[in-house]
């Protein structure tokens, strides 16, 4: 089976080292990088026409996409405190790569921490447009690219992305991981391409 999304909870506690020397969310962030893992599993670094082959959706304060670098300043935590195999995403591409808003950085981030090393495009969303988030997933499916999508509860916007891709939050193949930290809760879900195993579409840890 091929992982095509993975929904992440949007904090920047999956991020080790956010919290300090405090560890945190540790069973959240390995099923978060296992998924990860499988998400990029066999993906070619660019795309015959060019295109980045994974993409990473995130709500943000006005709509952008491209590349762009990761950081979590905006949060209160300096590069200089991240985990160093993570902290390669806040590393610009170019002189001139934008800064992903703190939502996008925690996907970008946890992709780095998963291993991947090729380019990423990020769509940063907000919610005046539901109808064009969900053509954009729609698109994205089309062109069979791999989703990380960085989950916000105030936000719609990256659950109408995973809709139009076909991956909404209640869709079969879905598979689930939570954790907990200071009494709320975390989910990390990925979707499979494939016959779902005999134990169930859903596994919580």
């Amino acid at each position: 089976m091929t992982v095509h999304a993975v929904v992440l909870p949007g904090t920047p506690l999956l991020v080790p080292g956010a919290a300090g020397d405090t560890t945190v969310l540790g069973d959240t962030r390995a099923a978060a990088l296992a998924a990860l893992g499988r998400l990029v599993d066999g993906v070619r670094p660019a795309q015959g026409d060019g295109t980045a082959p994974v993409v990473v959706v995130a709500p943000g304060a006005a709509p952008t996409r491209g590349p762009a670098r990761a950081s979590l300043a905006a949060a209160g935590v300096a590069d200089a405190w991240l985990d160093t195999t993570w902290a390669v995403a806040t590393r610009p591409g170019s002189r001139d790569c934008p800064v992903a808003g703190t939502a996008a950085s925690v996907g970008l981030l946890a992709l780095a921490g998963a291993g991947w090393t090729g380019p990423v495009d990020v769509v940063e969303l907000d919610d005046a447009d539901a109808p064009t988030a969900h053509a954009l997933g729609a698109s994205l499916a089309r062109q069979d690219a791999r989703l990380v999508v960085v989950h916000d509860p105030r936000s719609a916007a990256p659950d109408a992305v995973l809709a139009g891709f076909g991956a909404a939050p209640d869709a079969g193949h879905r598979h689930v991981a939570t954790g907990e930290h200071e009494q709320r809760r975390y989910e990390v879900r990925w979707y499979d391409v494939g016959p779902v195993s005999p134990a169930g579409g859903s596994v919580s840890r």
